[in-house]
């Protein structure tokens, strides 16, 4: 497995040429600056502790010349998937849990989608489903500071996904928590693209872990190169074989008898780690054997220029009775564009 570790980290140092630099500036004050500036600006302490917040939200910017390495690139294409350590420092990862736990639980206990008393229309078996993660999407829609800090650095994932990719623009599709929560259930094998309202064989997504992520609470397990079958699949079918997440986990195996004898890997991950895969990628995660919740955040981005394909998926009532198969999704309110290689700005 490709673990591409980042300079400046305090959770671990790499010694491998393949390093990332990803270095953000964090606010620092002492209590007794705080204080100070309490009493010069005579303003209720709560008002400058909101601001304070602010600012180190807004510090987060992450440096817009991060590059993968060559041997980063080229692992993804070959397995499908890429490890990126400690893409976050300690002070960035307190505020991403900070502010998606925040942002979770303002949706409540089954408030999935945005749109409050919105069915899933995707998943089956829900009363199963339920209890393998808790799953919130589009909080960027629904919480001020999670759209901040989810679009400052889905620029960045962004960027990195065209890399890995090789094109040019990139989208949102959705973001979404996913957090296991204590003696969860197994997620079971899938595959992303078939779900989405949009067919494409670049679409991918970046999941961060904001827990350490083991194989004993429920870390993500991948089928390498199994990519590169479905795609397959797809460019002979015009079409991809959708496979729900229900109580099986052998269910992808009806579809895709060939990828049975397939290997496949464990990617436990250090909180504040990040991993890239292929919206074609076969993959999973284990079930949480512990007392603890194991949180992480996910991105999925789609191409620019990507056709609605008649799928619901997360859309919402009235946006999907507005579009037509073949439509472009390019609603800067629904799916704004991250990224453009092509841009001077």
């Amino acid at each position: 497995m490709f673990r591409g570790n980042l300079k400046g980290s305090s959770r671990g140092s790499s010694t491998s040429a393949t390093s990332l630099i990803f270095c953000r500036p964090t606010l620092r004050m002492s209590t007794r600056d705080f204080m100070m500036l309490v009493t010069r600006l005579r303003r209720p302490i709560a008002v400058v502790f909101r601001s304070l917040c602010a600012a180190r939200l807004s510090s987060f910017q992450p440096m817009q010349d991060v590059r993968l390495s060559d041997q980063q690139v080229e692992f993804y294409r070959e397995n499908g998937y890429v490890i990126v350590e400690d893409i976050l420092t300690d002070d960035q990862l307190e505020v991403w849990r900070e502010t998606i736990d925040e942002a979770v639980a303002e949706r409540g206990n089954d408030w999935t989608l945005p749109q409050k008393g919105q069915a899933d229309v995707t998943n089956v078996e829900l009363e199963y489903y339920t209890q393998v993660f808790t799953q919130r999407i589009n909080l960027w829609q629904s919480n001020s500071k999670a759209h901040s800090l989810v679009f400052k650095a889905a620029k960045v994932f962004a960027r990195l996904a065209c890399q890995l990719e090789g094109i040019k623009k990139m989208r949102i599709w959705h973001d979404q928590a996913l957090y296991k929560e204590p003696w969860a259930n197994p997620t079971s094998w899938h595959v992303d693209i078939p779900y989405w309202s949009f067919d494409s064989t670049h679409a991918i997504s970046v999941w961060i872990a904001l827990d350490d992520a083991t194989e004993k609470n429920g870390c993500m397990y991948f089928l390498p190169g199994t990519h590169k079958i479905i795609k397959n699949g797809y460019e002979k079918k015009g079409e991809f074989t959708e496979i729900k997440i229900g109580k099986n986990m052998a269910d992808i195996f009806k579809a895709f008898p060939e990828v049975k004898s397939a290997h496949s890997v464990a990617v436990p991950m250090r909180s504040g780690s990040c991993s890239f895969h292929s919206a074609m990628l076969i993959h999973g995660a284990g079930t949480n054997m512990t007392a603890g919740r194991r949180r992480a955040m996910t991105v999925q981005m789609m191409p620019d220029g990507s056709k609605f394909n008649g799928k619901q998926n997360i859309l919402t009532n009235k946006q999907f009775e507005s579009l037509n198969i073949g439509d472009v999704l390019n609603s800067e309110d629904q799916n704004p564009l991250l990224y453009d290689t092509t841009s001077t700005t």
